[in-house]
């Protein structure tokens, strides 16, 4: 028997990293990227934790203590991106594609291409992320006790801390949080209904996300203890963050439950077809002879090979088109805007990621012409118009 073989991210282009964005290269076939975001965000860190340390150990010089809360803000670092490789890895396991890890403090994430298959692989690759940060801060911890109480322990200590925290936060039950997607897989396995879980979820997320902006009035009732300026800041903008992803899954789950009802056979325009000699004024009678609202262009044996595009006919002016072509407005189609007649709502929403156009050519079963397909019939009847 063969052996197994070690799941491979399958070969994707690199995505262009948007502006403010450093390339640090690529694990697996992932490309790491990092906000310019990051450098500030860890200075200020860095001060902070050297004033903490100033405080504790004075005895130490200044360039000591920066080079100390240093080293604690590149290990944070390293246990957010093993954090997320925990999620990338896993998703590789079940032969989902990952392209990108992208770094921050405060907003890393792991771009997962396509919809997992079932509840336990939703599970498994939103819990393992947590998983990992828990580990991180257990070891961290572990080893902070066989150091004696110096610098090197407080940082150690900090980076438990700090690593507990992020895994116990990333584990609330509710999106746009790594909890929340474990709260889909549950009501998913429930139900049956990937939607419905992802519905649940975001609620969740949203009471959350009340439950972190009354915080800081919840400690002055529970615990005694007066709320400060920082407290009400951070509570806003964790409370933000939350609410408004919580709110984006809430927006997709409603628009995902449209695409059954999305399918290229209702969807396709009637086309004619036409020889690239053909006047304009010529193919927009026989279109109207037909009740047809596309072009195709065939070559000498009747294969399709361009479309004429709405906006290039009406570009003509009408005393022109007697005399210009039709060939000479068409667009050569590629492989890529070619799609199949009984493709429906996630399939076509893939090509139209995939290969942008305003129109495509729809072959029926046999590879003969069934229509066209234009972006603006289906973004109408994906908002329902």
């Amino acid at each position: 028997m063969s052996e197994p073989r070690e799941p491979q991210n399958p070969a994707q282009p690199a995505p262009t990293p948007p502006p403010g964005t450093w390339v640090l290269g690529r694990v697996r076939g992932i490309q790491l990227t990092m906000r310019f975001t990051w450098l500030p965000v860890a200075i200020l860190l860095a001060l902070g934790f050297s004033a903490i340390i100033a405080q504790q150990f004075p005895y130490l010089s200044g360039g000591w203590r920066y080079f100390a809360s240093f080293a604690f803000v590149v290990a944070f670092t390293l246990s957010v991106l093993l954090h997320e490789l925990a999620h990338a890895l896993m998703a590789l396991r079940f032969r989902i594609s990952v392209t990108e890890i992208n770094l921050g403090f405060f907003a890393a994430g792991t771009h997962i291409e396509g919809e997992r298959k079932s509840p336990l692989e939703e599970f498994a690759i939103s819990v393992v992320g947590p998983l990992a940060s828990l580990l991180v801060g257990g070891a961290a911890y572990a080893g902070s006790r066989a150091l004696d109480e110096g610098v090197a322990y407080a940082v150690v200590m900090q980076l438990a801390v700090a690593n507990l925290i992020v895994g116990v936060t990333n584990l609330l039950p509710g999106l746009p949080l790594d909890g929340g997607w474990v709260v889909r897989a549950a009501v998913w396995k429930a139900t049956g209904n990937m939607h419905t879980g992802t519905v649940v979820a975001a609620w969740a997320g949203r009471v959350i996300a009340i439950a972190v902006l009354a915080a800081p009035v919840i400690l002055e009732e529970v615990f005694d203890r007066n709320p400060t300026l920082i407290d009400f800041v951070i509570a806003l903008a964790v409370g933000f963050f939350l609410w408004m992803g919580s709110t984006a899954s809430l927006m997709q789950a409603r628009l995902r439950r449209k695409l059954p009802a999305l399918q290229v056979r209702t969807l396709a325009r009637r086309a004619i077809a036409v020889h690239a000699g053909t006047p304009i004024s010529e193919a927009v009678r026989l279109a109207a002879e037909g009740q047809a609202g596309a072009v195709v262009v065939i070559d000498g044996e009747g294969k399709p090979h361009a479309l004429v595009q709405e906006a290039a006919v009406t570009a003509v002016a009408p005393n022109q088109r007697p005399w210009t072509t039709i060939g000479e407005v068409a667009t050569r189609i590629s492989a890529g805007h070619i799609i199949g007649v009984n493709d429906t709502g996630e399939e076509i929403l893939a090509t139209l990621r995939k290969n942008p156009a305003s129109e495509y050519l729809v072959l029926d079963a046999q590879g003969q012409v069934y229509g066209v397909l234009a972006t603006a019939d289906v973004e109408r009847a994906f908002r329902g118009r």
